[in-house]
């Protein structure tokens, strides 16, 4: 187990979910922490979480409120954060909604445009501003896109565009920081039991809702935990959890029919007890 005594670690989305709890794991093994997200009395809570776990009392646990989706707020606040505490050995870009998962005829272009400024912009802007600094130290760079990045899913037209779009950056930024040195990880978890669900949930069509029914329900804190092996080891493209794992191998071996003929089944099935 890697202990990360001196290093410091950036995270956004590091009030819940899985950025808490990968920030609790990282100031266990002595890291130094920035968590950023936009509200800043659950920041306050989860600085109080993150210093509880701490390995040296003198660990530095900060906060900081920060809107990913607006590019000026990110380069001012990142300006003030290089300037206070350096530049992170890990940027871990872990911000994203699905607030709008519904049927594609029910979100608007304000709605979609919403998700892409914070599940793609906001990370792209993140590591944009950060980089050059990063690259003094030869970073390492965490981007969570989702396994909805590979399987579509009925009313995720928004939230999977999202991620597949920021697979998409990561597949090609990965060749342009290898000669720098640096390593990038992209995460593409399942479902994992996190605030966003409860947003998702107020607008999910039943036939979304029947096919996350068929996928398993991985915990936060199991999620950060395999996460954070996956950082050791300095791998590229990670899923967590192994019921995931085999799906996304069965979809790839099969060239997408399992999946989308199971899905398809799913949806009819569901729309049959719907009318009934």
């Amino acid at each position: 187990m890697q202990r990360f005594e001196g290093k410091l670690v950036y995270i956004t989305g590091g009030s819940s979910g899985i950025g808490l709890e990968m920030g609790k794991i990282f100031a266990a093994r002595g890291a130094d922490l920035l968590l950023m997200a936009r509200g800043v009395e659950k920041l306050q809570d989860a600085r109080k979480a993150v210093q509880a776990c701490r390995l040296h009392g003198s660990q530095r646990i900060e906060t900081l409120s920060v809107d990913v989706a607006d590019p000026r707020d990110v380069q001012t606040k990142m300006s003030g954060a290089l300037e206070d505490l350096g530049a992170p050995d890990i940027l871990i870009s872990s911000a994203g909604i699905n607030k709008y998962a519904d049927r594609f005829e029910n979100i608007s272009y304000e709605m979609f445009d919403e998700v892409m400024k914070i599940n793609l912009y906001g990370p792209r802007t993140m590591i944009q501003t950060l980089l050059p600094a990063m690259e003094q130290k030869k970073g390492h760079i965490v981007v969570l896109s989702s396994a909805a990045a590979f399987f579509g899913m009925f009313g995720y037209t928004a939230y999977g565009t999202s991620k597949a779009a920021l697979l998409g950056l990561c597949d090609s930024l990965r060749y342009e920081l290898k000669p720098k040195g640096m390593t990038l990880t992209v995460v593409c978890p399942g479902e994992v039991d996190t605030p966003m669900n409860i947003d998702e949930a107020r607008t999910l069509p039943r036939e979304g809702r029947a096919g996350k029914n068929f996928s398993s329900l991985m915990t936060p804190e199991d999620a950060a935990r395999e996460i954070v092996a996956a950082i050791e080891r300095k791998q590229y493209l990670f899923i967590p959890g192994g019921s995931t794992r085999l799906l996304y191998l069965l979809h790839r071996l099969t060239g997408g029919w399992l999946t989308r003929s199971t899905s398809d089944a799913v949806i009819r099935l569901a729309r049959r007890r719907m009318r009934n």
